[in-house]
């Protein structure tokens, strides 16, 4: 299961990494892959959860609650047909003051809150916020490529973001084997010209160590 750290989470669902950490202590949106665990652990998100935060964004920007949003999740656990991830596989409306379910007969709403009256609504539809997860996933996570030069030779070197242990991975790809980390962007591409130069330099000594 690929997973996802707060600050992936953060990009994708449009929540702060401050409302995050919130929501998972109150119960709103849990990271269903890695529980924070005392100083020092990380939170790890499954696709699922990003799709829950982006829905729980969205209402809570249409004016609901995050009291009356953790009460209509609660409701919609307790009931026979219940579901594991109702923000992410179910279609919710609101009207900033209550939230509906929609049922099988596009008819019939079922008020979650039992408030009976609303005039303007917002509706969450389930695959349009997946796709919107998905595209925005692909926005955050596509790798930046950058040339450096080595000795003289431009090297392409690939970085993206670490997804769990956070900052950034770069690589050379041309370079078999030749990767290295840094906290920001900017450290992983300095670090990257470093790590060029050893790979080269542990093939001019593995060459010369042949030939003698």
């Amino acid at each position: 299961m690929q997973a996802f750290n707060t600050t992936v989470a953060s990009a994708v669902t449009g929540a702060s990494e401050r409302q995050l950490r919130y929501w998972d202590k109150v119960g709103v949106v849990k990271p269903s892959v890695a529980q924070a665990a005392g100083r020092g652990s990380r939170r790890l998100y499954a696709f699922l959860d990003l799709v829950q935060g982006r829905a729980a964004k969205r209402l809570r920007d249409e004016g609901l609650s995050l009291q009356k949003l953790r009460k209509a999740l609660a409701l919609l656990k307790e009931k026979p047909e219940k579901v594991r991830h109702p923000l992410a596989e179910l279609r919710l409306i609101t009207d900033g003051k209550s939230v509906f379910r929609l049922t099988e007969d596009p008819r019939v709403l079922q008020d979650l809150l039992e408030q009976r009256q609303f005039v303007h609504v917002f509706a969450i539809y389930i695959k349009t916020m997946c796709d919107d997860v998905n595209a925005e996933l692909q926005r955050t996570t596509k790798p930046e490529r950058h040339d450096v030069l080595v000795n003289g030779v431009k090297y392409r070197v690939f970085i993206e973001p670490d997804f769990v242990d956070g900052g950034f991975v770069a690589e050379c790809r041309r370079l078999r084997g030749c990767v290295t980390t840094g906290e920001t962007k900017e450290a992983a591409l300095s670090h990257a010209r470093d790590a060029i130069a050893d790979w080269l330099a542990a093939g001019r000594e593995s060459r010369l160590a042949q030939a003698q």
